[in-house]
């Protein structure tokens, strides 16, 4: 039985005085806008992006993340849940498309066409969310919670082990310039404020805890006197551009590429059921039903869009349910708000450089500990099965495989056989064989 929700101040169809209104859409946007904007930041590090096409990439980034929000509040045809949902770049993808990304390098595409690739390939996979939402009620029979568990487990442990190269890369390069320690003392400022900020009792203290965390490491870097350079922009305002990188497909990509959508997919349910349930909607029924499958398909009509638009895939956002409950706000209007301030911020390169200003020692240490809670989440969700001994037999089995599965391609070339590329692909990500294990196992024993 679900766990009554809190009072509500304004309610779903509610207009909150503009103040109100106001102060919670600004609640909503502190709480998911540096997320939004990391992930793409991440993904174009991980590419080796020049540093104009990563502030084309963070623009974009919000600014669908706002046109995807108005898709998802306010219903168009068949998508949409109509709920108070803010819907943002996904970090699920960030491993796979870095993945995907360099195997496509060593193919000889330039940036160019590798980014089209990639998003070609994402746009195809966003393709089969919608398709799934149409039977999201006998997918979620299959898409377990010990199978999503277990993938964003090895999601998170994975992106962790991305984030330790990237900080051991950063150290190297400080070694050179004689400043690890300011280095250290970056990240050391950074983990700690986020850490504390998080263990609090004040829920508003652990929603801010990512941002205060990049701030405090911030102010370490100006201390000591880290170089913190903005990118030159010569435009003061982004002009969207529709097909700016021309689309692609490869069928290594989208094969590595569909079990994170199912995952996301999963996830989405959840944190819409929790909106609902906090929204004071009914949590059965048709009513219910029909917000979860136009939320589902919404998430991947967005990230149609956002392939489009020269950006990465777009989920459901789970820290809102976290202000609602403190707002006590679940008002659609207040999303649109966000949804308006998202698209502002995505026209101005000013504030996508900022990103890009940020020093490595804080970006690399911020990313860990986001990165550590992910695979804490998949472990949680596992801990929340009925019958704990089988997730764990089955964490540890499809953990052994997945993480087994990528000496194969080396292993298999000592002896002489080489691998298709998108055989080797997919052998190299750890999330995708370790989350159809966990499938093919709920299937054959369920």
């Amino acid at each position: 039985m679900n766990a009554p929700a809190p009072d509500l101040l304004f309610g779903l169809d509610d207009r909150p005085p503009w103040p109100q209104a106001t102060l919670a859409a600004a609640a909503h946007l502190l709480a998911i806008v540096a997320s939004i904007a990391t992930a793409p930041l991440l993904i174009a590090g991980g590419l080796q992006l020049d540093a104009a096409t990563t502030n084309d990439l963070i623009s974009s980034a919000l600014l669908i993340s706002g046109v995807a929000t108005l898709i998802q509040i306010n219903r168009i045809g068949p998508f949409g849940s109509g709920l108070l949902s803010i819907q943002g770049t996904s970090f699920a993808f960030i491993g796979a498309l870095m993945l995907a990304g360099s195997a496509l390098n060593e193919r000889g595409l330039g940036s160019e066409a590798m980014i089209g690739v990639l998003l070609g390939s994402a746009a195809a996979g966003a393709a089969l969310t919608i398709v799934g939402g149409f039977y999201v009620q006998r997918l979620s029979r299959v898409i377990t919670g010990n199978v999503t568990g277990i993938a964003v487990f090895l999601l998170g442990l994975t992106l962790v082990g991305a984030a330790w190269t990237n900080f051991g890369f950063a150290y190297t390069a400080a070694e050179q310039t004689g400043t690890t320690a300011a280095l250290l003392l970056q990240a050391a400022a950074v983990i700690a404020t986020i850490l504390w900020l998080s263990t609090r009792a004040s829920p508003w203290l652990r929603l801010v805890s990512i941002v205060a965390g990049l701030l405090a490491g911030m102010a370490v870097a100006v201390i000591s006197g880290a170089d913190v350079v903005l990118p030159e922009s010569s435009r003061a305002i982004a002009t969207p551009t529709p097909l700016r990188f021309s689309l692609g497909f490869d069928w290594g990509v989208f094969l590595i590429l569909t079990p994170i959508y199912f995952v996301t997919m999963t996830e989405s349910i959840g944190d819409l059921t929790a909106t609902t349930l906090l929204s004071k909607q009914p949590t059965t029924g048709a009513p219910y039903w029909q917000r979860i499958r136009g939320g589902v398909m919404a998430d991947g009509l967005n990230s149609i869009v956002a392939a489009v638009m020269g950006t990465f895939p777009n989920t459901t956002f789970s820290q809102n349910n976290g202000v609602i409950a403190l707002t006590g706000v679940a008002s659609r209007f207040v999303g649109v708000l966000v949804a308006l301030l998202l698209i502002v911020l995505g026209l101005l390169p000013a504030f996508s450089a900022l990103f890009q200003a940020i020093p490595p020692g804080v970006l690399h240490a911020t990313t860990g500990v986001l990165f550590a809670m992910i695979a804490l989440t998949g472990l949680r969700m596992l801990r929340a099965q009925p019958d704990q001994r089988r997730s764990l037999s089955m964490l540890v089995v499809c953990t052994a495989i997945a993480f087994a599965g990528t000496a194969v391609p080396e292993l298999l070339a000592g002896a002489g056989i080489t691998l298709p590329p998108m055989l080797a692909m997919l052998c190299s990500f750890p999330v995708a064989t370790g989350a159809l294990t966990a499938l093919l196992w709920e299937i054959l024993r369920p």
